[in-house]
């Protein structure tokens, strides 16, 4: 099951996802984190459930939100998770095995880095769990894992260590990588180009951010 979570960042440019991400649309649950609700319906997505501990939104918000029938949860403010991490939480619950995170950046970087950080969250182990913009697509290739990204020729592919330094290979790139050492704190890995259709990824020990440009598919 596909699901979206609408966090409470900018939010993107619907026609420039439908160009780059064709297929962004197709989800069965759509999540809002609180005052992600107001995201849905510029974005053109029917919204299933908010949650969150409703500091963002308005008792009229709310109010309006019930009325059309979406399901809304509330949480105490003085919580343990964000509100994005518990819409992660909601999905998961739910049975999605693909999730898509919009409207992640803008607003307060503390909690964009900690949305970044839910790409690495325990459960996510086995799901796809991306977050999208209108340039890149991200997602946390964990240790072990080969991911195969297919896409135009030309496209940007940008490989980041996450949390320690990563053993890595990389092919139809420009710059290919054997079992090559990404060191954490290095940006070595950013702004290769995919040479091929497909290029393969594999994590040989330790995890790695992958940012692919637009023109994936």
């Amino acid at each position: 099951m596909r699901a979206v979570i609408l966090a409470g960042g900018d939010r993107p440019d619907p026609t420039l996802l439908d160009t780059r991400w064709p297929g962004w649309r197709d989800a069965t649950l759509v999540i809002a984190a609180d005052g992600g609700a107001r995201h849905a319906a510029p974005l053109g997505l029917r919204l299933h459930q908010v949650i969150g501990d409703f500091d963002s939104l308005s008792a009229g918000d709310i109010d309006e939100l019930e009325a059309a029938g979406i399901t809304v949860t509330r949480f105490p403010v003085n919580k343990d998770a964000t509100d994005t991490e518990l819409a992660l939480i909601a999905a998961l619950d739910a049975g999605a095995t693909e999730i898509t995170l919009l409207c992640t950046w803008g607003g307060r970087s503390d909690h964009a880095i900690g949305t970044l950080a839910l790409l690495a969250h325990p459960r996510g182990d086995g799901r796809s769990i991306v977050i999208l913009d209108e340039q890149t697509r991200t997602q946390l290739l964990r240790s072990g894992v080969t991911l195969t990204l297919r896409g135009v020729i030309g496209r940007t592919i940008s490989l980041t260590p996450w949390g320690h330094s990563a053993n890595v290979s990389a092919t139809g790139v420009r710059w290919t990588l054997d079992s090559a050492e990404l060191i954490a704190g290095s940006t070595r890995g950013i702004s290769n180009v995919a040479t091929a259709a497909e290029s393969v990824i594999t994590a040989h020990n330790g995890a790695v951010l992958v940012s692919e440009g637009g023109g994936a598919s």
